[in-house]
């Protein structure tokens, strides 16, 4: 009998504990906060978009500041806006990508009153027809997607 009291008692105060603790981002170790969700479900739909291969969802994402140097800071040859993402990304999408998988592991996540930046580990695997032949082509790497806020809404301004 004592046993079984001692045992009840811990699995009530573990159960109290946990309630204590924060809640956190799945897979990560990040706090599931009001505003961090509010940037993890635009990173979400981001992964959606991409796997349903949707380039009008994705675009509505992105703000029309967007811009990318493609991480090179001394050719300008690359860097590209809005426009041209739009551009480049319908036809890749809908006639290239043929299947989209990715896996998301968010690792940091900072928020502010009007920007915010979400770096995270991906997997991805891609089904691609150049060609007329398909292959499929894995990626594991690390990315940001950097975002603002524009009419009470996360946009992104760079990173994809």
């Amino acid at each position: 009998m004592k046993g079984s009291m001692k045992s009840m008692l811990f699995t009530a105060l573990a159960i109290g504990c946990w309630g204590c603790s924060p809640s956190m981002i799945q897979n990560s170790q990040v706090e599931a906060t009001p505003e961090n969700m509010d940037v993890w479900n635009q990173v979400e739909e981001y992964r959606v978009s991409m796997e349903e291969r949707d380039a009008e969802r994705l675009m509505n994402l992105v703000s029309r500041e967007y811009f990318d140097n493609f991480a090179t800071t001394d050719n300008g040859k690359d860097d590209y806006g809005y426009e041209a993402l739009e551009e480049r990304l319908a036809p890749v999408l809908r006639n290239n990508a043929k299947k989209v998988r990715i896996q998301l592991r968010l690792t940091k996540l900072q928020v502010g009153e009007r920007r915010a930046e979400a770096e995270f580990e991906y997997t991805a695997r891609f089904l691609i027809s150049e060609g007329g032949r398909d292959s499929w082509e894995t990626r594991n790497d690390f990315n940001r997607l950097v975002f603002v806020r524009e009419n009470n809404l996360w946009k992104i301004v760079e990173g994809l």
